[in-house]
């Protein structure tokens, strides 16, 4: 997930440059899919798909499960963009409202309780980070789901995954986006890539810990660096909830309330 600042799992946080960068999925291409749209408007509905604000189908973007490496459309970009600055101020300002309304949807549906990650990456290096969030019921139930800016005033859905016992990192080699499972002295790497504007896992390695050596050496070994995240938690309606900051060198930062602004 290039570092940004939060969940490489993170950059800053907040939501308000969607309208000024130049949308990533070409009008007129009948192949491309429109991905899940997410508004203020639409975040009411984030595990269902919404409608972009660019096109009149909609469709979700799921990660395969594939072990073999899947072809890209067009040829893999190394290099990350060097950032406008300035974009980055406005994307993330307009971020936080976004993530905070995420939150209290799943509150809703939690009966008051809820528990979210969030981080950032340039998934498709031009500069402004995708917004990852974790989120689910449980352990056994966490879904990872990867948003883009629009070009316009929102963000839609780009790619989704499993999430249980999953946290992200990047490869420091081809800058991409990495997700890593670990239970029960099993270790599943999946990596990433993107096809026709949606983020696909191009191969899945998997590790015996018993064998393959312990989670660090291999995470070093293979060129991996973990995301800064946040993690938010809040325990029923009576509780005020707390945040944790995961940062990628492995210290964390407690925040009391629900943290939704992150800069590092």
């Amino acid at each position: 997930m290039k570092k940004i600042a939060v969940f490489p799992l993170i950059a800053a946080v907040a939501l308000a440059g969607c309208g000024k960068k130049k949308q990533k999925d070409p009008s007129g291409d009948n192949n491309t899919t429109t991905t899940t749209a997410v508004t203020s408007e639409t975040v009411a509905a984030t595990e269902t798909e919404a409608v972009s604000t660019t096109a009149a189908s909609s469709a979700s973007a799921e990660t395969t499960g594939s072990t073999e490496t899947s072809p890209v459309t067009s040829p893999p970009i190394t290099t990350a963009a060097q950032p406008d600055e300035a974009l980055l101020q406005s994307f993330y300002q307009d971020l936080k409202p976004m993530l905070s309304l995420y939150f209290e949807d799943l509150l809703k549906k939690q009966k008051d309780s809820g528990y979210m990650e969030y981080a950032f990456y340039d998934v498709t290096k031009d500069g402004v980070p995708e917004f990852i969030i974790k989120s689910g019921m449980s352990e056994a139930d966490f879904e990872i789901k990867v948003f883009a800016e629009d070009g316009f005033d929102g963000c839609y859905q780009i790619g989704e995954t499993y999430g249980s016992h999953t946290n992200c990192y990047y490869d420091t080699a081809a800058n991409d986006l990495v997700f890593v499972s670990a239970m029960m002295g099993k270790m599943v790497i999946r990596y990433t890539g993107m096809e026709d504007y949606k983020l696909k896992e191009v191969n899945i390695v998997e590790k015996d810990l018993s064998s393959d050596g312990d989670f660090d050496s291999v995470i070093a070994d293979g060129g991996l660096k973990a995301l800064t995240y946040v993690s938010v938690y809040k325990a029923d309606a009576n509780s005020e909830g707390y945040s944790i900051i995961h940062h990628a060198d492995g210290t964390e930062e407690r925040k009391e309330g629900l943290y939704f602004v992150f800069t590092e």
